[in-house]
Order: C-alpha cells, then structure tokens, then sequence
C-alpha cells in the first residue's frame, strides 16, 4: 500500500510539474447537467467535457450544498480503453475528480464527451420544488502535451420533485391518477413538480412513471 501511495504521489508531482512547465491550450468547456430526483434518492448526474485536443489530464472539486457526493462512475468513452482517474471524498461531502492520460491508443477524438458520472444523495427531508446546485469548482485542464487551457464550467443541479405513488402502494397507477385529477388546479400532495400547482405537468410526470414505484 505505501509503495502504491508512492507511486501514486510521484506520478502526480511529475504530471503537475509538467504542466507548470507547459504553455498554453485550448479552452474546454465541463458542462454539469440538471436533473430531477425524490427525497432520498441517490441519482446519477453527467458531467460533460466539450474539447477542440486531446485529454492530457484534468481535475476539479464537485460539491451539492453540503449534501453526499458518494461515487464516481468512471463510465464515459474517454475511460473505456483502460485508464481510470482518481477521486477522493473531502470532509464537506464533496468529492475531488482527476485524471491523467499519457498513452494516444487511450484516447478519444476531440469533440462533446461525457466524461463522468457523478452520484448524489438527495437529504429525504428536501422539500419537492426546491433546487440543489451542483457545482464544479478548482478546475484546470491540460491537453495531451501537458499544455495548460482554461476552462468554461457550466454548472448544473437537482429539481426535487414528490413521489407520484399518493397512496404508498408502491406502484403508480389509477388510484394515484384519480387523487391527481381530485386536486387539480390546487397546491397539495399532488403537486408533483414543487411549482405550487397541480397541472399538466404534473400528469405528464405521473403518466412517465405509471406502473412503477414512482
């Protein structure tokens, strides 16, 4: 394990001191999506990387108001020819992503990639209609020559939204539809999506679910 650490470290003093050292590259862009989860849900968020070069090494910090950062899913096309980065968990919850390339068969063509997903746990006490920013933060890029480029983050989060499953049957279906349809035009337990009415929106949403936990 300490050889491991060792390793592990020295390959990062070079990688940094190599881009310290290196000039200028082209600017990326690390797009956090916007997605829509329950009270207690643990969901997946995409993080995408817009690049004109190669991916030399990248690392950023992700964070959700405080709220548990528990994975990272190393799944996108960048990271299925063999190389994985590293993330570690910060004492706030956030979570720290980086990664380094150095061999050209590993690679992908520039362009919109995903690059990683990120899991969240949603606190079950969120209030639906209420909004969790995720955010990317302490980012730099380099391309495959170890060139330094800036980095345009667009920042993402979560819509907390209620359960369509009204009755705690755990299955949506015709019951959970005629308590919709009963408090139509009303801000009750059927507001599905927090925006202070039920409306069609919100049977979109229960129909999107229908026959499912919700």
């Amino acid at each position: 394990m300490q050889i491991q650490n060792h390793v592990t470290m020295s390959s990062t003093v070079l990688l940094v001191s190599a881009i310290a050292l290196a000039g200028g590259a082209e600017q990326v862009t690390l797009r956090l999506d916007t997605v829509q989860a329950k009270p207690g849900e643990i969901v997946p968020i995409s993080i995408v990387m817009e690049t004109t070069e190669l991916v030399g090494g990248f690392e950023f910090t992700l964070s959700a108001e405080g709220n548990d950062v528990t994975e990272i899913g190393w799944d996108g096309p960048l990271f299925s020819n063999g190389w994985n980065g590293w993330d570690t968990l910060n004492a706030d919850n956030s979570r720290t992503v980086s990664a380094a390339c150095i061999f050209t068969e590993d690679q992908v063509d520039p362009g919109e990639h995903l690059l990683v997903n990120a899991f969240v746990r949603v606190p079950s006490d969120a209030q639906p209609g209420s909004f969790i920013a995720f955010e990317a933060s302490d980012s730099w890029f380099a391309n495959y020559f170890f060139e330094m480029g800036d980095v345009l983050v667009v920042n993402g989060g979560i819509e907390v939204v209620r359960t369509a499953d009204f009755n705690g049957n755990g299955n949506v279906g015709p019951e959970d539809l005629g308590m919709l349809l009963g408090f139509w035009g009303m801000n009750e337990e059927a507001d599905l999506n927090g925006d202070l009415v039920v409306d069609g929106q919100d049977l979109t949403m229960l129909l999107a679910v229908w026959g499912t936990s919700g």
